[in-house]
């Protein structure tokens, strides 16, 4: 699934990703004293005051990176491979908080019990994962993509089923800025017969969901809203091509391949690093 392209911008986002990644840990480290907000239980906390600057600073570290090596293009992509004739750099539609793992007991549950929705949510990303063992896929890859694409679901609830309610569908793919992708699934998923958006927790666009869709919780149904679904057919994509997301250049395609912005992968990597360092985590 990686073109050409994609390769150009992986090999020099790899280049870049080192100062990036250096940056966002000396900004969390000089942020260190602010004063942290009231913690916002389960999943999304913000880790204080310094989330902003760090973001701040591993957009800009990426952007002089990337200058240094030469005319790479930022395109703004809209997720799941959609492109822009017109591109513009890549913002964040809503405020980034720092997802936390948030597990089910150790002990099981219990009859009767009932988990919340931030355990169903990092549930789905575990079973992901470990279904995609040789990956080497992170949990936390996917749960800094869905708080990238969908803030995690704040805001939103899980029906039974596990599909997420009201359901996640994003601006329409009309051009300009977004991708012109005229609709492909007669608005079935959408709800739009002349533009496609990206739809569901992991922000998938209907015609790569035609391809990548997975049945994630074993309903016989393909259902991009379903967390269990989308967080596999997300695992699925970014492994897709024998990758082994514990090389670095492979874990840099993988990102480029869902939305080809530096912007992005420093974002979301960016994430994942600074909570796998201890520098940034919830409560």
């Amino acid at each position: 699934m990686v073109s050409r392209r994609q390769r150009v911008i992986a090999a020099a986002a790899a280049a870049a990703m080192t100062c990036v990644l250096a940056s966002a840990a000396s900004a969390v480290a000089d942020g260190g004293t602010a004063a942290p907000a009231p913690p916002d239980p389960g999943f999304g906390a913000v880790a204080g005051d310094a989330v902003g600057p760090v973001f701040d600073e591993i957009r800009v570290a990426a952007a002089l990176s990337v200058e240094g090596t030469g005319p790479v293009p930022v395109t703004a992509l809209e997720p799941g491979g959609g492109s822009s004739s017109n591109p513009t750099p890549w913002k964040r539609r809503a405020d980034i908080r720092v997802p936390t793992a948030a597990p089910a007991p150790s002990g099981g549950v219990r009859s009767g019990s009932v988990l919340s929705k931030d355990q169903i949510i990092w549930a789905a990303y575990t079973s992901a994962a470990a279904k995609q063992g040789s990956c080497h896929l992170p949990v936390m890859l996917l749960a800094a993509i869905g708080e990238v694409e969908s803030s995690s679901l704040r805001g939103r609830t899980l029906n039974a089923a596990h599909d997420a309610v009201p359901p996640v569908i994003g601006p329409a793919l009309s051009g300009g800025s977004f991708a012109a992708i005229p609709d492909t699934d007669h608005g079935v998923w959408d709800g739009d017969p002349v533009w496609d958006h990206a739809v569901g927790p992991m922000q998938f666009i209907p015609a790569t969901w035609r391809l990548w869709g997975a049945d994630g919780n074993g309903d016989g149904v393909k259902d991009p809203e379903n967390i269990e679904d989308a967080s596999l057919a997300a695992a699925d994509y970014l492994c897709s091509g024998g990758r082994d997301l514990s090389r670095p250049a492979d874990l840099q395609a993988a990102v480029l391949s869902y939305n080809h912005s530096t912007q992005y992968l420093s974002t979301v990597l960016g994430i994942v690093q600074a909570v796998n360092s201890g520098q940034l985590a919830g409560p």
